[in-house]
């Protein structure tokens, strides 16, 4: 008998075992009638009885429902190879010897320009592009994983900024969220930053939050809050129109629920960083698709570092204004090595209990707070929530495996969701982060729902709970005799539905999970 490949192997491993179907296939597979919960028991066993196996593990998680992705910075989800591809559409040239975008207007500037379009026919230069647009080929970067990562940003920006090109990013994203069985997006994007940054510069810098607060509506803030949201609502449009949305040709991402958190960025000035602030609060007050807020770029910046108990007490102020404001802060992205051992004593604390952060990004330095294990208990209590990103950890702060406080946090009770952070630059998507934490962490199948419903129960979408608690045990009374997988569910609960944007998302997640635990590949016994 002829020896398969090691392919042909895993082929049919992954064939025979059910989870190499489309995902239209997979949504349509019939219910099995056998109760929830000993269809949920056969998912666990068929987890553990392939957990030495990576890729099955892919596949498993590939088709597993995630929710949402929470924690995703727009311009960093994009591959590079899309960029490049947009850039040959819109007339780029290439520097081939700086590695550099051109824009159309100064293509005839150098003789050795090249059209973006012939890329596909000079591959050194294209994987060359590739290599400093993301972290791919790292160990060959000669530089370290922070700084490539930060840097990439830089290569692309002149397509990734252009108002032409937001719809298209959106749309991307979507997509490739939609393929991985994930149903809610919270993308991180940046409106009128430049125009708000200027009006910041010419109010300057009093130290009175108040008083730069009233200066700056008196100067027209609230003008660029209006140009704002109809940019967002421009952008919804056109990427309904990209999507083909409410047409017999709509994609995937159609089906996706997108909102948007308004970022500042952390290390300009103080006045530009206060305008920021009180922008994207009024932002996220004027338009329901801007859900929250965010503060980005490197937490270990020297601007970042000197002025965070400031930025702190900024947000501090500005929640008192607007309480119903949701705030999301990168806070702890740090490690020993990185910074000095001091700005890794205050930097979460502060977020959670000074700028009232409902949730925090990465939080990786959670034990080199003072008194760690008070504050984890703090933030299971006040419900904070970690958006654990373990790739870009890995990449950006060498924190990997029992490195990481994943373990720490998961036995303190904080609440905990998977995030990608910036798959593009990174080279990966949200199931690659599912399919770490089980391989790190022996995490069960209910660990992983968890994690999934977490991403929903601490989004920032409008509404009502599904669920009576956090803990996932009952849902609300006005759905508690439906079932996710039925044909129809009873008038009491599709009204409940109608008016939650959270209820409505998560429960769709709970039919997908129905469904998936429902294929045949899990079956076990007769």
């Amino acid at each position: 008998m002829p020896k398969l490949s090691s392919f042909a192997v895993l082929w049919g491993l992954l064939l025979g075992s059910g989870l190499v179907v489309s995902s239209v296939a997979a949504q349509e597979a019939p219910v099995n009638p056998r109760s929830r919960r000993d269809a949920e028991a056969q998912v666990s066993q068929w987890l553990e009885q392939h957990r030495a196996s990576p890729p099955a593990i892919r596949a498993f998680v590939q088709r597993m429902p995630k929710g949402g992705d929470i924690h995703t910075h727009l311009s960093g989800a994009v591959y590079a190879e899309r960029y490049l591809e947009w850039a040959a559409a819109d007339g780029y040239c290439i520097d081939p010897q700086a590695l550099t975008l051109i824009p159309p207007s100064a293509c005839g500037q150098n003789s050795r320009y090249f059209p973006a379009s012939q890329l596909p026919n000079r591959p050194d230069t294209y994987d060359a592009l590739i290599n400093l647009w993301s972290t791919r080929n790292l160990p060959f970067a000669n530089r370290s994983g922070h700084d490539q990562f930060f840097q990439a940003f830089g290569g692309f920006s002149e397509i990734s900024s252009a108002p032409s090109r937001q719809d298209d990013m959106v749309a991307e994203v979507a997509n490739r969220a939609a393929d991985q069985h994930i149903f809610y997006l919270e993308l991180l994007m940046t409106v009128q930053g430049a125009e708000v940054r200027q009006l910041g510069r010419a109010v300057g810098w009093s130290g009175d939050f108040a008083q730069m607060r009233r200066a700056l509506l008196d100067r027209g803030l609230m003008d660029l809050v209006v140009r704002g949201s109809q940019e967002v609502a421009n952008l919804e449009r056109q990427v309904a129109n990209t999507l083909r949305c409410d047409t017999p040709m709509a994609q995937p991402g159609c089906e996706v629920t997108v909102r948007y958190l308004q970022q500042t960025t952390r290390t300009k000035a103080p006045e530009e960083v206060f305008a920021q602030f009180v922008y994207a609060f009024e932002l996220a007050k004027a338009n329901s698709r801007v859900v929250g807020i965010n503060l980005v770029a490197p937490e270990d910046n020297p601007v970042a570092l000197r002025d965070y108990q400031q930025q702190m007490q900024m947000l501090q102020f500005l929640k008192t204004q607007f309480p119903e404001v949701k705030i999301s802060l990168h806070a702890g992205e740090l490690t020993l090595g990185l910074v000095p051992p001091n700005d890794l004593r205050f930097h979460i604390r502060q977020a959670v209990e000074v700028a009232q952060a409902s949730r925090i990004g990465h939080g990786v330095s959670i034990l080199y707070e003072n008194n760690p294990f008070q504050l984890m208990a703090e933030m299971r209590k006040r419900g904070v929530l970690v958006e654990i990103c373990l790739t870009s950890n890995e990449v950006i702060l060498n924190v990997a495996g029992n490195q990481h406080p994943f373990r720490e946090y998961l036995a303190a009770g904080v609440p905990m969701t998977l995030a990608s952070d910036d798959e593009g630059i990174a080279r990966i998507d949200l199931s690659n982060e599912y399919g770490l934490a089980i391989l790190r962490y022996q995490l069960s199948y209910a660990d992983l729902k968890r994690l999934a419903r977490n991403s929903l129960e601490y989004s920032f979408l409008s509404g009502a709970s599904l669920w009576n608690s956090s803990n996932f045990d009952a849902v609300t009374a006005a759905c508690a005799q439906d079932s996710p997988n039925a044909a129809s569910i009873s008038a009491g609960c599709r009204g409940f539905l109608a008016q939650s944007d959270r209820a409505r998302v998560q429960w769709k997640l709970e039919s997908e999970f129905a469904q998936f635990e429902a294929l045949p590949s899990f079956r076990t016994g007769p």
